[in-house]
Order: structure tokens, then C-alpha cells, then sequence
């Protein structure tokens, strides 16, 4: 008893000397302090253009992808020895989370309302699903929690980082090393994160704020579903409780979970804001064909059940699990019907005739060009032939003129009534 407590002395002592002496980094005028923050502000600043130097250098590089990947190689290297680790990480979470989500999202927003009679021709529903029929106030609340549950996952990520490598001086929650993982842990590391989050979400999203009473379940109503058609600020309006626990924490656990390096985080984050972004903006133009589509339209369903005070459903992201469990909507198609809907739409079977048509056309093409080869062989060795049996060919060949002043075929064409041209000539 006696030793647990003085190891819990030491440790509170040694954290308290940690901080004190962290203390003394601290600005203590306000001209350090604007030093400081002038320079911390800069190496923000310059902290992405490496990054976006790589992504420009496909388009105006010409260089192939090995050398593009040892030069991110490079780069990504450069930017861990030179720039703090945390820094890394919070930095790259907060622009995806800007760039892929807010700032889109906000922009949806202001095409809605600033062009309201050609935002309604590509919205599913038409009028009916534009922002502005909520009224101004309730669209600036909408905005407002978004923004600012959004920055609250972000605040919690590096208060979390902070507690354990700070104060707890363990390992970081994500690895920022220099070490790129390989495309193939990258993949399986999507497809574990992938299949956690959807599950996560799908059970607190029907156990905690659907279907069992509680403050959680009157919150989630209260604030999300006052919305009568979602748009894609709504991913993100919930009570915050309610949005760290149905969306940050199954977005965020996986990469805990693993430890996945910071890349790794950083391409899931992407994925999951993206999602967010398209499924929730009620378009019904989306850059997928099969998926997106049919997770905006099921999570319409979703407002629609609730709305309409029926049985609610459709509560996971892609729809497998409600497929599965038997959650999805009434007269709501599912995933495995849109893919049919999709193949059908596509008319695969026409497209394998077209493409073995397009094969046979490919050779039929080759033995035209084998026929115009042997063709000029024929009027090489005709060249070569004594004068008289030379005149005769000449009579030949001016029947055959077809009006070119050259005789040069067009497209190809007098391949075969060359060739009989000439035989007759020469029978003349």
C-alpha cells in the first residue's frame, strides 16, 4: 500500500515539475506573445504547400508515378523532421475536415439560397428539399452547430493527444512516422475502419437515439429531425453529445483501435467527410452511380419515417446492415436492389455485344490494312514491268482513275476495285 502510494507521489511530482518547466516556454510579455504566434501562424502557413506542390505535379510535371511517389516520399519525410508531430496531425485533420466537409457543405448552402430556381432542378425531391423553406434564423443555428461540432472533434483529438503524450507521456494515439505504410495496409486498414464505423454507428444510431427512451433519443429529435429534407450541414447538426457519440467516436476508434499511421487517418477522414458531404446534400447528381445514390436516397427515407411518426429505419450508412437486420424502410429499395437497378441501367449484355463487335471491327480493319500493303506491292512490281506490257496497265489504271487526281484512295475505299481494275487492263 505503502509503495503504491509513493509511486503516485512520484508520478504527480514528476508531471508537476514537467509542467513548470513547460511553463517557462510561455510568452511573458505581449511582444513574445505576438512573436510567438507570428510564428506559429507562419509555419501553419507553410506547413501544406509541400502537400499541394505534390498534388500539382501529375498536371504540370509530366513526371510518372514513381517519381511522383518518391518525391511525396521526400516531402512527407521533410515535413516529420521539421515540423512537430502533433502539429502533423491536428493540422492535416483540420483541413480535411474543412476542405472535404465545411467548407463544401457551406458553399451547397449558399448555392441554395443565391440561386434557388436551378438549385431546385438537381435537388431529389425539387422545391420541396430546399434549405430556405426552413427560414433564416433556424438556417444560421443549423450552421453554427455544424461549424462548431465540427471543431469540437477536432478539439477533443488534441486534447486527447495531449493527455497521453504530454502528461501521461505514453505513445501518441496515431504514428507520424517517417515510414510510408504500403498501399496494401493501407487498403485493409480502410476496410477494418470502414466496416467498424458503419457498425458503430449503426447500433448507436438505432439503440440509443431511436429506439430506447432517453435524453439522448429526445436531443436527437429535437435538433436533427427538426429538419424536415436533410442537406449536407445536417450530417453534422445533432446535439454534440449526440454527434460525438453516433459520428466522431465511430469515426475516430478504428484509428485508435490500430494505430493507424497518421496517412492512413488522414485518407479514412477524407472518405468519411466525403460521404457525409454527398449523402446528406439531397442532390440527385452525385459522382457515383451505384452507392451514393442509394445512401442519399435511404437517408431520406430515414427523415421521412421519422417525420411521418412511423416506424423508423434506415439507420446505418450503407445499408447492409439494415438489409441484413430487417431495418430498412417500407417500400424503400435496398443496397442489393440497387445494384440490380444499376446493372440493368447499364445494359451489361449490351455491352459485351458492342465490345465483341468493336473486336470483329478491329480485324476486319487489319486485313483491309494487309490488302492495301499487298495492293502496293502489286504496283511496284508493275513499275518494274517492260514498256508494252506497261501500256496495257496504264489503260487499266485509268479506268480505275475513280476521279482522284492522284489515285490516292480516301478512307481506304478503292482497295478491292483497284485490284480488279487493274486485271482487266491486263487482259486488254
Amino acid at each position: 500500500m505503502a509503495s503504491g502510494v509513493n509511486a503516485i507521489r512520484e508520478r504527480l511530482q514528476y508531471s508537476f515539475g514537467y509542467l513548470q518547466g513547460r511553463s517557462f516556454a510561455l510568452p511573458r510579455s505581449l511582444s513574445e506573445f505576438y512573436g510567438a504566434l507570428v510564428a506559429k501562424v507562419t509555419s501553419w502557413v507553410a506547413l501544406p504547400l509541400p502537400l499541394l506542390s505534390f498534388l500539382a505535379l501529375p498536371l504540370y510535371g509530366g513526371s510518372t508515378a514513381t517519381v511522383n511517389l518518391v518525391f511525396f516520399y521526400l516531402t512527407w519525410s521533410a515535413l516529420v523532421i521539421s515540423h512537430d508531430r502533433l502539429t502533423l496531425e491536428l493540422y492535416g485533420t483540420l483541413l480535411i475536415r474543412l476542405f472535404c466537409f465545411l467548407l463544401p457543405a457551406l458553399g451547397f448552402l449558399a448555392f441554395d439560397i443565391a440561386v434557388p430556381k436551378v438549385s431546385k432542378t438537381v435537388k431529389a425531391r425539387g422545391e420541396r428539399q430546399l434549405p430556405t423553406r426552413h427560414g433564416r434564423d433556424k438556417l444560421l443555428a443549423i450552421v453554427a452547430v455544424a461549424v462548431c461540432n465540427v471543431l469540437l472533434g477536432v478539439l477533443i483529438q488534441a486534447g486527447l493527444e495531449l493527455l497521453f503524450t504530454r502528461i501521461l507521456h505514453l505513445k501518441s494515439l496515431l504514428k507520424v512516422t517517417t515510414v510510408v505504410p504500403l498501399p496494401w495496409s493501407i487498403a485493409m486498414s480502410l476496410i477494418q475502419g470502414l466496416a467498424i464505423r458503419g457498425s458503430l454507428h449503426y447500433a448507436v444510431h438505432r439503440f440509443v437515439l431511436h429506439t430506447n427512451p432517453s435524453i439522448l433519443r429526445t436531443w436527437h429529435l429535437d435538433w436533427q429531425h427538426s429538419v424536415e429534407h436533410p442537406f449536407s450541414l445536417v450530417a453534422a447538426y445533432d446535439h454534440p453529445v449526440n454527434y460525438l457519440l453516433a459520428d466522431w467516436v465511430p469515426t475516430f476508434l478504428p484509428a485508435v483501435l490500430f494505430r493507424w499511421h497518421v496517412l492512413t487517418w488522414f485518407l479514412f477522414l477524407s472518405i468519411a467527410s466525403l460521404e457525409e458531404l454527398f449523402v446528406f446534400s439531397g442532390y440527385s447528381v452525385l459522382p457515383s452511380a451505384i452507392i451514393l445514390p442509394g445512401m442519399a436516397r435511404r437517408t431520406e427515407a430515414h427523415f421521412d419515417s421519422v417525420r411521418k411518426g412511423d416506424k423508423a429505419g434506415n439507420f446505418g450508412h450503407l445499408g447492409l446492415l439494415d438489409f441484413l437486420l430487417g431495418t430498412t424502410c417500407s417500400n424503400e429499395s435496398t443496397i442489393v436492389d440497387d445494384v440490380q437497378d444499376e446493372a440493368q441501367q447499364r445494359q451489361l449484355q449490351e455491352r459485351v455485344e458492342a465490345a465483341v463487335q468493336a473486336a470483329l471491327a478491329s480485324i476486319e480493319d487489319k486485313k483491309s490494312n494487309n490488302k492495301v500493303e499487298d495492293t502496293k506491292e502489286e504496283d511496284t512490281n508493275e513499275d518494274n514491268m517492260p514498256a508494252g506490257e506497261d501500256d496495257q496497265h496504264q489503260t487499266g489504271e485509268v479506268d480505275d482513275n475513280d476521279g482522284s487526281e492522284e489515285g490516292e484512295p480516301a478512307d481506304r475505299r478503292p482497295t478491292a476495285p483497284r485490284r480488279s481494275g487493274r486485271r482487266k487492263g491486263a487482259k486488254g
